[in-house]
Parts: C-alpha cells; structure tokens; sequence
C-alpha cells in the first residue's frame, strides 16, 4: 500500500467551512493542506480567502483589524483589499511616488454554495488560473442551504481518512447500534460501480435491507452513492416521486497528521422537522464511533506498520490511489485529467 505520491492533491476545490462561521467584518484563521489562510467575509456578503501572511514582514493578518472592507496589518498597518491588493502604507510620506498596488498578499478562489465555503487550492500560487476545475456539485437546489452540518477532526492524513470513508468493511464492527445495524444482521452484498469525471458511484439501488435506518422511509426508496477526489462523497436518496435526501461528507487536509470531516444533510421531506433533535442525535454517535476508531488508528499507525488492501472491501481503496496517481501525473504534464477506472461489481459481507 505504500504510496510514493505526494500527500496532498493540488489545483482543486476543498470544503474550507460551513457558511455560518463566516461572520461580516471577522477574520478567521485556517489551516488547509499545510497552508495558513485567512478567510473574511466584506460588507457586500462576499468571502475571500488570502495567505494568512503579509507581503511586508509576514506577519499573520489574522492577527490585524477588519472594518469589512480592508485588512490592516498588525506590525505596520499596511492595509489589504478582499483582493490582497495593498491600499494603504502609512510609513510612507504622503508624496511618495511607491505604487503600493504592486504589493499583494495571495489570493485563492474561493466560492460560497448553498451555505458552505471552498477555496481552490493551486499547485502554484502564483500560477494560471484559466484552467481551474469547477467545484463540486452538491446536488441540492440553488437556492437550498443543508439542515445540518456535524464537524470533527480526525487525527490521521487525507489518504487514512478517505480510505475510512469509502471502506465498506469497517460498518460491521464499529457502526454497531440500534438504530443501524447488529452482528447478526450481516449479509453478502453485490454493488454495481461506474466510474464518473472525477471519481465513481455505486449505482441506483434499493438500500440494504438489514439498515434500521433506511426502513422508516417508504414509497420506493432508492439511493446512490458517489466518491470524488480529493475526498467528497455523495449520497442521494430518492424516496417516492416527490422526496429527496441528501448526505455529503467532505474531507479536507488540515497537515499531514489531521483532516477534517464535515458531514452535511439535506431534506426536502417535511415531517422530519419533528423528529429532528433524535436524528442528530443518532448522527452525533454515527460520526463519534468513526472518530474512536481513527483515535485508535492514530495509536498503531505511530508504530508505522506494513498495512495491506485485500480483496474486494478494499478495492475502493485502491482505486482511490489510483485516482491520485493519475491526477498527479495530469498536473505534471499539465494534460487534462483522465482515468482508466472501468464499470465493475464488487462483492462484500457486512
């Protein structure tokens, strides 16, 4: 399983935070692929994301002041726009001839949809940004914002964490519950695959039927499974002709020993308003039996043992480096992305 690539995938989009950390006029530091970025939020709505340093001495700018509009250093006051752009050095005599304008902090794209924030982030941040890869879909309605969003860290890198996410193995040891599934509920599994743009799915299918969850839905429930790199997958269930629900779960890179995992739900059906409080509840203790897991990953993991992929559990693993390898290979030779995944049926217990 050993994996010579690097770490992390660049020229992407990464889930930065849910819309609602983002206050007017706020500044707020965050660490994503082993980068430190500040992200704001202007008078207008706007977000931006900047490199969480100034040009001048390099210090934090999320250590300055933010009136919503500019971003003035702490150190010298030099002031920034949500562009990076310098508009203000106040050291400088007032008939200086310096084009301040030359002076930029980085800027990363970064875009909100339906509640949540990504920022792109570049091989080069300095680099072309005309080729740049549209964000995720994340399926729900333009004008729709998720119900719920449950964030956690997970002490491990990208790599563990997203192999976790699309493991199908694990569900029968860790996810052990009364409102899920027991040890005795155990049965063969045969799931179609396709390979998409980006990824591949588990095709439309009726959801399993030893899964207490799914069973208090009806009118011809049925649901489809999507893995995308860097580490986005996507639920979508259809229930009847009228209702959907959907759960997406992103994974993005703090550094090389933590990734955060923000789970996001989305319903159009009505009565779950009532039954709300349970449900996150229950979500709560799915998302923390992953993280006891992982706390325990991270203490065998420090010994840096041989670890194995095996059979079809793992396959979806393997593909997911296989993913990783292409892209790095299309970034270094700077050709459009493409993978040699091929449509498969996998067969599991659990």
């Amino acid at each position: 399983m050993a994996d010579t690539q690097p770490l992390y995938l660049r020229n992407m989009w990464y889930l930065a935070m849910p819309s609602a950390k983002l206050k007017v006029g706020k500044l707020l530091s965050k660490e994503l692929l082993g980068d430190k970025l500040v992200f704001g939020r202007t008078t207008e709505g706007e977000v931006f994301a900047l490199r969480d340093n100034c040009p001048h001495r390099g210090v934090p700018l999320s250590y300055g002041w933010y009136d919503g509009k500019e971003i003035q250093c702490c150190y010298h006051g030099w002031k920034f726009n949500s562009d990076g752009v310098c508009t203000e050095i106040p050291a400088l005599a007032p008939d200086s001839n310096i084009n301040i304008c030359k002076f930029k902090a980085v800027k990363y794209l970064c875009k909100e949809i339906s509640g949540t924030i990504w920022v792109y982030m570049p091989q080069d941040k300095q680099g072309d940004l005309a080729s740049v890869v549209a964000p995720p879909d994340l399926i729900i309605p333009a004008d729709k914002t998720f119900r719920h969003v449950e964030t956690v860290v997970l002490p491990c890198n990208v790599d563990h964490a997203v192999i976790g996410l699309i493991d199908p193995a694990h569900v029968t040891f860790v996810h052990q519950s009364w409102f899920w599934r027991n040890k005795k509920s155990l049965r063969i599994k045969e799931k179609h695959f396709v390979p998409t743009e980006m990824g591949f799915m588990m095709a439309r299918h009726k959801p399993s039927t030893n899964s207490k969850g799914y069973k208090i839905l009806k009118g011809g429930t049925s649901t489809e499974i999507k893995f995308e790199i860097p580490g986005n997958r996507f639920e979508h269930i259809l229930v009847g002709e009228k209702h959907e629900i959907v759960s997406i779960t992103t994974l993005t890179p703090i550094n090389e020993n933590e990734t955060e995992l923000n789970q996001f739900f989305y319903t159009s059906i009505g009565f779950v308003k009532f039954i709300w409080l349970p449900l996150k509840k229950l979500g709560k203790t799915f998302i923390g039996q992953d993280l006891g897991v992982f706390t325990k990953l991270k203490e065998g993991l420090d010994r840096n043992p041989k670890l194995l992929l095996v059979g079809d559990p793992d396959t979806q693993a393997q593909w997911y480096h296989q993913l990783k390898k292409q892209w790095h290979e299309a970034q270094e030779k700077h050709i459009p992305f493409t993978h040699q995944l091929k449509e498969q049926k996998l067969k599991w217990v659990t």
